[in-house]
Protein backbone atom coordinates (compact mmCIF):
# COMPACT_ATOMS: atom_id res chain seq x y z
CA UNK A 1 0.00 0.00 0.00
CA UNK A 2 1.60 3.15 -0.93
CA UNK A 3 1.52 6.25 1.75
CA UNK A 4 -0.02 8.41 -0.46
CA UNK A 5 -3.12 6.63 -0.46
CA UNK A 6 -5.83 8.09 2.37
CA UNK A 7 -7.83 5.96 4.06
CA UNK A 8 -11.21 6.32 4.42
CA UNK A 9 -12.94 8.64 7.08
CA UNK A 10 -14.25 6.94 10.28
CA UNK A 11 -17.62 7.52 9.95
CA UNK A 12 -19.90 6.24 13.13
CA UNK A 13 -23.18 4.71 12.31
CA UNK A 14 -26.50 6.50 12.04
CA UNK A 15 -29.24 6.48 14.81
CA UNK A 16 -31.21 4.50 11.97
CA UNK A 17 -28.33 1.97 11.75
CA UNK A 18 -28.53 1.55 15.40
CA UNK A 19 -31.65 0.53 15.36
CA UNK A 20 -31.52 -1.49 12.68
CA UNK A 21 -28.71 -2.92 14.54
CA UNK A 22 -30.76 -3.29 17.52
CA UNK A 23 -33.39 -5.11 15.91
CA UNK A 24 -31.34 -7.41 14.61
CA UNK A 25 -29.84 -8.68 18.23
CA UNK A 26 -33.61 -8.64 19.19
CA UNK A 27 -34.41 -11.40 16.40
CA UNK A 28 -31.21 -13.14 17.45
CA UNK A 29 -33.04 -13.22 21.23
CA UNK A 30 -35.77 -14.79 19.87
CA UNK A 31 -33.61 -17.31 18.06
CA UNK A 32 -31.70 -18.04 21.47
CA UNK A 33 -35.23 -18.71 22.75
CA UNK A 34 -35.78 -21.06 19.99
CA UNK A 35 -33.30 -23.03 19.84
CA UNK A 36 -32.77 -23.36 23.89
CA UNK A 37 -36.65 -24.75 23.43
CA UNK A 38 -35.79 -27.56 21.05
CA UNK A 39 -32.97 -28.43 23.34
CA UNK A 40 -34.94 -29.13 25.79
CA UNK A 41 -37.81 -31.02 23.62
CA UNK A 42 -35.10 -32.90 22.73
CA UNK A 43 -34.51 -34.15 26.05
CA UNK A 44 -37.65 -34.94 26.46
CA UNK A 45 -38.51 -37.13 23.54
CA UNK A 46 -38.30 -40.97 23.95
CA UNK A 47 -36.81 -43.07 21.58
CA UNK A 48 -38.76 -45.98 20.44
CA UNK A 49 -37.89 -49.83 21.33
CA UNK A 50 -39.26 -51.71 18.25
CA UNK A 51 -39.01 -51.67 15.21
CA UNK A 52 -39.82 -48.22 14.75
CA UNK A 53 -36.14 -46.94 15.97
CA UNK A 54 -34.90 -47.55 12.70
CA UNK A 55 -37.13 -45.18 11.12
CA UNK A 56 -36.47 -42.07 12.75
CA UNK A 57 -34.95 -39.86 11.28
CA UNK A 58 -32.38 -38.38 13.77
CA UNK A 59 -30.92 -38.96 17.57
CA UNK A 60 -32.64 -36.83 19.98
CA UNK A 61 -28.82 -36.54 21.37
CA UNK A 62 -27.65 -35.22 17.64
CA UNK A 63 -30.35 -32.93 17.72
CA UNK A 64 -29.61 -31.37 21.06
CA UNK A 65 -25.98 -30.94 20.24
CA UNK A 66 -27.12 -29.15 16.95
CA UNK A 67 -29.80 -26.87 18.65
CA UNK A 68 -26.62 -26.16 21.73
CA UNK A 69 -24.05 -25.51 19.19
CA UNK A 70 -27.11 -23.10 17.35
CA UNK A 71 -27.55 -21.66 20.57
CA UNK A 72 -23.90 -20.94 21.75
CA UNK A 73 -23.14 -19.12 18.21
CA UNK A 74 -26.36 -16.97 18.04
CA UNK A 75 -25.19 -16.10 21.69
CA UNK A 76 -22.00 -15.57 20.75
CA UNK A 77 -23.38 -13.00 18.14
CA UNK A 78 -25.64 -11.54 20.61
CA UNK A 79 -22.92 -10.69 23.06
CA UNK A 80 -20.94 -8.76 20.67
CA UNK A 81 -23.45 -7.26 18.90
CA UNK A 82 -24.56 -6.21 23.02
CA UNK A 83 -20.65 -4.66 23.47
CA UNK A 84 -20.64 -2.70 20.52
CA UNK A 85 -24.49 -1.20 20.81
CA UNK A 86 -22.84 -0.35 24.74
CA UNK A 87 -19.65 0.54 23.03
CA UNK A 88 -21.84 3.02 20.61
CA UNK A 89 -23.57 4.91 23.52
CA UNK A 90 -20.58 5.52 25.08
CA UNK A 91 -19.16 6.93 22.05
CA UNK A 92 -22.23 9.28 21.78
CA UNK A 93 -21.73 10.55 25.32
CA UNK A 94 -24.94 8.97 26.23
CA UNK A 95 -24.00 6.67 29.01
CA UNK A 96 -20.18 6.49 31.03
CA UNK A 97 -18.53 2.96 31.31
CA UNK A 98 -16.51 4.41 34.25
CA UNK A 99 -12.55 3.59 33.28
CA UNK A 100 -11.94 5.36 30.09
CA UNK A 101 -8.63 3.17 29.13
CA UNK A 102 -9.58 1.47 25.99
CA UNK A 103 -7.04 -1.64 26.12
CA UNK A 104 -8.57 -3.79 23.38
CA UNK A 105 -7.22 -7.25 21.55
CA UNK A 106 -8.86 -8.81 18.30
CA UNK A 107 -9.18 -12.02 17.87
CA UNK A 108 -11.03 -14.26 15.31
CA UNK A 109 -12.62 -10.77 13.75
CA UNK A 110 -13.94 -9.19 16.57
CA UNK A 111 -13.24 -6.77 19.24
CA UNK A 112 -12.76 -8.52 23.05
CA UNK A 113 -12.58 -5.81 25.95
CA UNK A 114 -9.93 -6.78 28.74
CA UNK A 115 -11.24 -6.23 32.36
CA UNK A 116 -9.95 -2.90 32.24
CA UNK A 117 -12.69 -1.56 30.25
CA UNK A 118 -15.52 -3.67 32.17
CA UNK A 119 -16.73 -0.75 34.48
CA UNK A 120 -20.21 -0.32 35.87
CA UNK A 121 -22.70 2.47 34.35
CA UNK A 122 -22.65 5.49 36.51
CA UNK A 123 -26.49 5.91 37.73
CA UNK A 124 -27.31 9.65 39.46
CA UNK A 125 -30.07 8.62 42.20
CA UNK A 126 -32.56 9.96 39.65
CA UNK A 127 -33.32 7.37 37.52
CA UNK A 128 -30.82 8.15 34.86
CA UNK A 129 -27.46 6.12 33.92
CA UNK A 130 -24.99 7.81 32.10
CA UNK A 131 -26.94 10.46 30.47
CA UNK A 132 -29.90 7.97 29.46
CA UNK A 133 -33.23 8.28 31.12
CA UNK A 134 -34.21 5.16 32.43
CA UNK A 135 -37.71 5.58 33.52
CA UNK A 136 -38.15 7.32 30.38
CA UNK A 137 -37.50 4.32 28.25
CA UNK A 138 -39.37 2.39 30.21
CA UNK A 139 -42.65 4.18 29.85
CA UNK A 140 -42.13 3.80 26.47
CA UNK A 141 -40.88 0.87 25.91
CA UNK A 142 -44.22 -1.23 25.14
CA UNK A 143 -45.99 1.39 22.74
CA UNK A 144 -44.85 -1.06 19.69
CA UNK A 145 -46.16 -4.13 21.81
CA UNK A 146 -49.67 -2.29 22.28
CA UNK A 147 -49.70 -1.35 18.56
CA UNK A 148 -48.84 -4.68 17.43
CA UNK A 149 -51.79 -6.24 19.71
CA UNK A 150 -54.65 -3.59 18.64
CA UNK A 151 -53.57 -4.64 14.90
CA UNK A 152 -53.81 -8.25 15.71
CA UNK A 153 -57.39 -7.96 17.68
CA UNK A 154 -58.66 -5.49 14.72
CA UNK A 155 -57.62 -8.73 12.51
CA UNK A 156 -59.24 -11.11 14.80
CA UNK A 157 -62.21 -9.21 14.96
CA UNK A 158 -62.50 -9.23 11.40
CA UNK A 159 -61.88 -12.65 11.18
CA UNK A 160 -64.36 -13.54 13.03
CA UNK A 161 -66.68 -10.92 11.37
CA UNK A 162 -66.31 -12.30 8.31
CA UNK A 163 -67.26 -15.89 9.63
CA UNK A 164 -69.99 -14.96 10.90
CA UNK A 165 -71.37 -12.93 7.79
CA UNK A 166 -70.80 -16.16 5.74
CA UNK A 167 -72.53 -18.16 8.45
CA UNK A 168 -75.36 -16.14 8.29
CA UNK A 169 -75.21 -16.44 4.47
CA UNK A 170 -75.02 -19.70 4.61
CA UNK A 171 -77.98 -20.02 6.66
CA UNK A 172 -80.28 -17.95 4.88
CA UNK A 173 -79.23 -19.91 1.64
CA UNK A 174 -80.11 -23.14 3.64
CA UNK A 175 -83.59 -21.45 4.57
CA UNK A 176 -84.26 -20.75 0.88
CA UNK A 177 -83.44 -23.77 -0.70
CA UNK A 178 -85.69 -25.15 1.96
CA UNK A 179 -88.61 -22.83 1.26
CA UNK A 180 -88.11 -23.59 -2.65
CA UNK A 181 -88.14 -27.34 -2.13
Amino acid sequence: METNEKQPAFVPFTKAERIQQLGDIDKKIVTLLRSTGQAIQCLGKRVPQDEDAAMTDTDPTHQFKESMDEFMRTLRTVNVGIKRQIWGLEEAGIISLGKKELSTREEGGEVLASNTRNGVLEPDGNGKIGGLDVGWLNSRSNKVEKDMEADLWQEAEDILLRLITHQQQRANQEVNDNMAS
